[in-house]
């Protein structure tokens, strides 16, 4: 699981389908596709289908390790910051943020009227939250080193988060690229235990729809996203372990 994007691992999943596509000789019809003019402004609609060569195991992304359930957690949930098309930082629930001039303190400001899928408000003591999640002894997480370095961290008011650390640490603003977790689901429940695992909540683009274990998961749009609702209505990720049932999907 790639902390600083997950998103970004969805675009290199399409590139792979789109190269099997090329290897197994499918049927693309491109002579029929040429000449017909210039593409016009995106439609929103239709469905992505994405085949998988493993199923999720979790939906907790501070319990995930793989890389299908990083996919799916990717388009759920965002962190505080992610990497843009060009590998620079940009800020994804931070708005902006300052870094002190001996590079141990952090402040983030976080963007205003996000929600949750669930309707309830996203603040700074979700951030809290998850930060104490990930070094919480009890949780059974690969992620917690790099927060571990965090000498404090502190909500200043609902919509700013600071932190800072003992020593500086080169990945320390990367490392919030972190899925950020929704403290009023899971505070004061034991986290290996939580529903989200299997029906997660998050503030990203898609919202969970199902999981049809050893089949299928479904996302379906966010239209309250605070980007604005992605133009594809659904994603579809369809488990295909078998390497040549693979093929035989992308030819079919």
């Amino acid at each position: 699981m790639s902390l600083p994007s997950n998103r970004l691992g969805l675009v290199g999943l399409l590139l792979m389908v789109c190269c099997l596509g090329l290897g197994c000789g499918c049927d693309r019809r491109d002579d029929d596709l040429a000449g017909q003019g210039q593409a016009g402004p995106p439609v929103a609609g239709d469905t992505l289908i994405i085949g998988s060569g493993a199923d999720a195991v979790t939906l907790l992304p501070v319990l995930a390790s793989d890389g299908t359930s990083g996919d799916i957690n990717g388009l759920v949930y965002n962190g505080l910051v992610r990497y843009d098309k060009d590998l620079n930082v940009e800020g994804d629930l931070a708005e902006r943020w300052e870094i002190s001039p001996d590079n141990l303190t952090l402040t983030f400001h976080l963007r205003r009227g996000v929600r949750w899928h669930d309707g309830e408000p996203f603040t700074a003591e979700d951030v809290l939250f998850t930060y104490r999640l990930l070094v919480d002894p009890k949780t059974p997480t690969a992620y917690a080193e790099r927060y571990r370095q965090v000498a404090t961290a502190e909500v200043l008011d609902a919509y700013t988060f600071r932190v800072r650390y003992h020593k500086p640490l080169a990945t320390a603003l990367i490392s919030w690229a972190f899925s950020v977790h929704p403290r009023h689901l899971l505070e004061g429940v034991e986290i290996t235990k939580s529903p989200l695992a299997s029906r997660p909540i998050g503030t990203g683009p898609y919202r969970f729809v199902a999981w049809k274990r050893g089949e299928k998961i479904v996302l379906e749009a966010n239209h309250d996203y605070f980007e604005g609702s992605p133009y594809i209505q659904r994603v579809l990720y369809r488990v295909i372990p078998d390497a040549l049932t693979f093929n035989g999907f992308c030819i079919g």
